[in-house]
């Protein structure tokens, strides 16, 4: 029975660690979100501002 004690053990401790590791993935999918929601408003501001340099330069 120790051998599927053990077995078990390592299967539980597997699941604790794929548990950590899909957080880890759900936290770092939001982040890219966020980081490029945050570029999106960037990009767009800086299109912004390069059609107004034009046309106060005109």
């Amino acid at each position: 029975m120790d051998s599927l004690e053990g077995i078990a053990r390592e299967i539980e401790a597997l699941d604790r660690y794929a548990v950590r590791l899909r957080e880890q993935i759900n936290a770092a999918q939001r982040e890219l979100a966020r980081v490029t929601r945050k570029k999106q408003q960037l990009v767009a501001e800086l299109s912004r501002l390069k059609k107004a340099r034009k046309v106060t330069a005109v």
